[in-house]
């Protein structure tokens, strides 16, 4: 139900009020849902220690929660809690899909943060705001909502359906001054979206926030430096709802500490500062109390020019996204940028791995990257020398497979590391 406990350090020491808080949200999991009240009574946390102990003390003696826990918690709240008005899930890319009950308190809570969080990425009254989504839509209508209530001149979720030429046409039309968009999804969308604005002659984009994955940096340097579009960064769960977003500086991810509380858990992957833990003082419906959300991240030290005290943080993707081949570690985005290194942009691409006679290392790639395989693999294997010695001497096999493109953006997400292997630590 839980995973032991480990080494973990505070993100930031909480000040008085956010103590407060905390102690508030300790009480109220235990007084409210039983999973959580049996499992503080499992270490020996009882209703005195948390009425009278230092939530910190308290905190420290419970165990880090699991996907598995915050599943039962999920469930407990369709009995316990009254006024549940909707359901958000994660993907399921990286595990069992997660299933987050949501109260007309908390709904009206994530959705006035978010119209905060907007504003820091310099959403105004004058914007007109996309929001493209696949269909069917539903992540990108609470996104439209807050853009309302933050004033915004225009907001509207926009679906791209399998004809991008006719879609694409028509959202030209509506010349949206800032899109919200996956980074994949963008990515399919801008080369023709761009044409079509050079061959009218206009194009008010200025801002695009990207939500749900990391943004490539090859995109970002052609927005900003090409096109003058601001890139930002909004950083959430389905589990947790809005955590931060980069503001007009671009240094980094504002972490909102006086929502919740974050810890590091240690990571194995070269260049984390650790995997995310989060005690949330705001969600009711489902209560988050050390829960181990697992993105991997890199502390930024020092003040940010913008002004706002706020931590900041480089969100590097979640663990599930690296895997091991005999004790040699590797990552998704650091093989991607190596397989594409030659060619003029990022694409698709998925890792699957099996075992046959050795582990198997199999790149998916769209088919129009076939006639690219050789500099693909050689540069692939140049950068990777872990990977060019397991392959060289027969320990591992890489192989290149080939799909259609509609593989890749049938959906939102996609799992970007499909480990098929049998009873393989990550």
């Amino acid at each position: 139900m839980t995973t032991a406990l480990v080494d973990i350090r505070l993100l930031q020491r909480p000040d008085p009020a956010a103590r407060l808080k905390l102690g508030a949200s300790l009480q109220y999991a235990y007084s409210t849902f039983s999973t959580y009240r049996d499992l503080f009574e499992s270490v020996g946390v009882g209703y005195d220690d948390l009425s009278q102990n230092d939530p910190i003390a308290v905190l420290e003696r419970l165990p880090i929660i699991s996907a598995n826990t915050l599943a039962k918690v999920s469930e407990e709240s369709l009995m316990v809690i009254d006024g549940i008005v909707d359901m958000e899930t994660s993907s399921g890319t990286t595990g069992v899909r997660k299933k987050r009950f949501i109260s007309s308190e908390d709904d009206r809570n994530d959705h006035d943060f978010m119209a905060e969080l907007f504003r820091v990425a310099g959403i105004t009254a004058q914007d007109r705001v996309a929001c493209l989504d696949t269909d069917p839509v539903y992540l990108m209508v609470s996104f439209a909502r807050a853009l309302d209530l933050l004033g915004a001149d225009e907001a509207y979720v926009y679906s791209v359906g399998r004809d991008q030429g006719q879609t694409l046409d028509a959202l030209v039309r509506l010349d949206p001054t800032a899109i919200f968009a996956v980074p994949s999804m963008f990515e399919r969308c801008w080369p023709p979206l761009r044409r079509l604005y050079d061959e009218a002659g206009r194009g008010s984009i200025s801002k695009v926030v990207f939500l749900g994955e990391r943004v490539p940096h090859q995109l970002r340097a052609e927005l900003e430096s090409q096109h003058d579009i601001q890139v930002f960064s909004y950083y959430g769960a389905a589990e947790t709802s809005s955590l931060g977003i980069e503001c007009s500086v671009h240094t980094g991810i504002h972490l909102y500490t006086d929502r919740n509380l974050f810890e590091l858990r240690p990571s194995e992957r070269d260049g984390s500062d650790g995997q995310l833990v989060v005690t949330s003082f705001v969600q009711k419906t489902v209560p988050l109390i050390r829960y181990a959300l697992g993105d991997e991240i890199v502390l930024i030290p020092g003040d940010c020019l913008c002004g706002l005290s706020q931590l900041r943080v480089d969100v590097l993707g979640r663990a599930g996204d690296s895997f091991s081949i005999l004790g040699s570690k590797f990552h998704y985005d650091s093989l991607l940028r190596s397989a594409y290194r030659k060619l003029d942009e990022v694409g698709y691409m998925q890792v699957v791995l099996t075992t046959e006679v050795q582990d198997v290392l199999t790149v998916l790639l769209p088919d129009q990257r076939r006639s690219h395989e050789k500099n693909m693999k050689d540069s692939l294997l140049s950068d990777q020398l872990e990977l060019e010695f397991l392959v060289a001497s027969k320990l591992a096999f890489l192989r290149f497979e080939y799909v259609d493109e509609s593989y890749f953006t049938g959906s939102r997400k996609m799992k970007l590391v499909d480990d098929r292997r049998k009873g393989v630590a990550p």
